[in-house]
């Protein structure tokens, strides 16, 4: 059944018709994946501001009339190297939606970022490669092991 309610067409099954995820190496349907990529990344407004998608219908009702349906989305762009990250930090963009969210005053979602992700990656491997290395150090002699070898009985 084709066209009825029970069916969707979305901008995203548009792109894929067309294509377009299969020539984005960073999505693994492309025949040329190269796994995760760092850019292009998506930062948010320094400030949280939106910006309304869709305008509210207003609707009357008993208690009078209000409005429903309005969408907003966060303000965002697009940066493209290390430089570009570098400028976008500096001017107080965040890299993380929910950081928007709190810079603004609204109650922030829950969030683990790919960067912090990373950085604790990052923290685990130096700690494993400690411990690693005091598992296979020898163990320190003991003061009344020494004190007992000068003796003979």
């Amino acid at each position: 059944m084709r066209g009825g309610r029970h069916s969707r067409y979305t901008v995203y099954d548009a792109m894929d018709s067309k294509g377009v995820f299969e020539m984005n190496p960073a999505n693994s349907t492309s025949p040329s994946y190269v796994g995760p990529q760092e850019f292009p990344k998506m930062f948010y407004h320094p400030s949280g501001k939106q910006r309304v998608i869709q305008k509210a219908e207003i609707l009357q009702t008993p208690y009078g009339p209000i409005k429903v349906g309005e969408q907003y989305e966060l303000i965002s762009r697009i940066v493209q190297d290390p430089e570009e990250e570098a400028r976008a930090r500096t001017a107080g963009w965040h890299d993380h939606p929910a950081k928007a969210i709190a810079a603004s005053g609204q109650a922030a979602p829950a969030m683990a970022s790919y960067s912090e992700v990373a950085d604790i990656e990052r923290q685990m491997a130096v700690l494993q490669a400690r411990l690693n290395i005091a598992r296979n150090a020898k163990a320190p002699v003991d003061d009344f092991e020494v004190a007992d070898a000068g003796r003979s009985e």
